[in-house]
């Protein structure tokens, strides 16, 4: 006895299967799946018990009764002009030449020519063939369902798509790898990855989301981090220059996570990295590898992968790591939440990985950064082999962040940076950064102190000379009254806790 669906999704992809098989000409299969759904469909409703739910389960049957019936009409259509065609070029029917002009002989005194086809056909190179043993190209049908005169809406581009086999068919398999890794290699300007028409939207909303060629950051514009700046040159920069020293177990690390307090340059570091190595940046967050439709977060986390293989050598940089590999198995974990993890994890280190090729111009390099490495799941943690702390800045790189800060800003000769960068000790970087905003500012507001808005307009050329007095020590010492330190003691305490754990440099 066959077994009774239990819910809608089984009827349901059997009938995109159908529609998706009716799109790229293949009626036959597209029969055979509309009539699946049928009866999943009848059989699921016999196991409702809502008469509205059911009501609307047999006007579902009605309709698909209905595509089927269409879909074998057009089928039977086709396979009769075929044959008729067939016969008139391979036996030179009616006194005409074979491989004659099929545009012009259809409407030649043809008996079977059907006026609910209103569009002509494409002439097709294969009916030029003299030797009937080799068989004659299918003909390709023009896009109207002979049902009352009306036109079907899926079979509007039919003769563009016909002679497309659907994009799993087994014998399509070999063309759409030869079309993903081969396409425009030939051609000097800049590679484009050619998806297959099943990815080409998700495909094209990764590329549109994520990868950055140059993001334009240089090794000078992150001050400190020196640690993790030699140990990223090593992973990224040095396979590509003495790429026979970095083979077997001296292979260039694969994995690489950057934990710390928020603001200490994490992320200048990742895109330091993608511009100076020369490599293709792909920026993941959750938001790109999410989606609401079943399937489609593995899906987008296999193509991050094949893009970044694709636009070799990558750094694929995904922020907030946390939140896309948090610890397996807890209680609030969706399922499809754990299936995009996993795939990711295969996609790492998995037999197939993405990562398993030692060829430094085919490197693809994970880079992670995260403020809780403590969510990670364990799993995830062995694969980013070196994990390396980002503490906050010393003095000597509070004083570079300042001189990088206020690099644009006139400065009055009472302000003295050490002193400064003495007195913002516990601030992140991004804190400094704020600091000196902040102090950079106190001109203009002093300016503007005591005036309306219409009188800031009416004085504007006056308030422009005055706004180019520099920036006085005060001026600072007053914004770090103002603004405090955003890491806590305890924090930077569960960090130091953590680096002696699971640190690896």
């Amino acid at each position: 006895m066959a077994s009774v669906a239990i819910n809608s999704i089984d009827f349901e992809e059997e009938v995109k299967k159908a529609r998706e098989c009716y799109m790229y000409g293949d009626y036959g299969r597209s029969t055979t799946f509309y009539k699946l759904a049928i009866d999943k469909l009848r059989r699921y409703c016999q196991t409702l018990s809502n008469v509205a739910e059911k009501k609307h389960g047999n006007e579902c049957i009605v309709e698909l009764e209905r595509e089927l019936k269409s879909t074998v009409e057009h089928e039977r259509m086709i396979e009769e002009i075929h044959e008729n065609l067939f016969k008139k070029y391979t036996s030179g029917g009616g006194g005409r030449a074979a491989g004659g002009d099929i545009n012009n002989d259809l409407n030649y005194g043809s008996p079977f020519y059907n006026a609910a086809v209103d569009e002509r056909p494409t002439r097709d190179p294969g009916f030029n063939n003299r030797n009937p043993a080799q068989g004659v190209a299918p003909f390709q049908p023009a896009s109207a369902r002979p049902q009352g005169g009306a036109r079907d809406i899926r079979s509007a581009n039919h003769n563009q798509r016909g002679r497309n086999p659907p994009s799993n068919a087994p014998h399509n398999k070999q063309k759409q790898s030869d079309n993903k890794r081969g396409s425009n290699q030939a051609d000097n300007a800049e590679k484009r990855y050619i998806p297959t028409p099943a990815e080409k939207d998700l495909v094209e909303g990764l590329e549109r989301d994520i990868v950055q060629k140059d993001p334009n950051v240089r090794w000078v514009d992150v001050a400190g981090c020196t640690g993790a700046k030699k140990l990223l040159q090593e992973a990224v920069v040095l396979p590509r220059y003495i790429p026979d020293f970095f083979k077997g177990i001296r292979r260039p690390w694969k994995g690489i996570l950057l934990f710390g307090p928020p603001g200490t340059g994490k992320t200048m570091l990742a895109k330091a990295v993608a511009t100076e190595c020369k490599t293709t940046f792909f920026n993941v967050a959750a938001a790109n590898l999410t989606s609401k439709y079943h399937g489609e977060g593995e899906k987008l986390v296999h193509l991050l992968f094949e893009l970044a293989k694709f636009y070799a050598p990558s750094t694929v940089f995904i922020d907030e790591i946390d939140s896309l590999c948090s610890t397996r198995g807890q209680s609030n974990e969706h399922e499809a939440s754990r299936r995009a993890k996993s795939e990711l994890l295969i996609q790492m280190d998995g037999v197939s990985g993405a990562l398993g090729n030692e060829d430094p111009s085919k490197m693809i390099m994970v880079l992670g950064a995260t403020n809780h490495p403590w969510d990670l799941d364990d799993a995830m943690r062995r694969r980013l082999e070196k994990r390396i702390y980002i503490p906050l800045p010393d003095a000597a790189t509070r004083k570079q962040l300042l001189e990088i800060n206020l690099k644009e800003v006139s400065l009055e000769k009472d302000v003295d940076l050490d002193i400064i960068a003495n007195k913002l000790n516990g601030y992140s970087g991004s804190d400094i950064t704020s600091v000196c905003r902040d102090a950079a500012m106190m001109q203009m507001r002093r300016a503007t102190e005591n005036l309306s808005m219409t009188q800031i307009q009416e004085q504007a050329q006056v308030l422009k000379e005055k706004l180019q007095s520099p920036t006085i020590m005060k001026d600072f010492e007053d914004a770090i009254s103002k603004i405090s330190s955003s890491v806590s003691k305890e924090m930077l305490e569960k960090y130091d806790q953590w680096m002696k754990d699971f640190g690896s440099v």
